[in-house]
């Protein structure tokens, strides 16, 4: 039972993560490492771990670009 809703999202993340990558086959490596980075970066918000990207994306998503 997960009594957080932003753990029950990066739990969530996570899971569609490690999906894809064990979906994606042997063959692109590439694509598996990145899901597996993502899957990490969500767990790791569980642990209340910031990333700087994630700083970033919420201070930009702010922002009204354009005007």
């Amino acid at each position: 039972m997960v009594a957080h809703e932003r753990h029950r999202v990066a739990f969530a993340d996570a899971l569609k993560a490690l999906e894809r990558a064990l979906d994606s086959g042997q063959s692109e490596a590439e694509l598996i490492a990145e899901d597996l980075r993502l899957a990490g970066r969500a767990l790791q918000r569980i642990a209340g771990r910031v990333d700087v990207e994630d700083v970033l994306d919420s201070i930009f998503a702010r922002l009204c670009v354009g005007k």
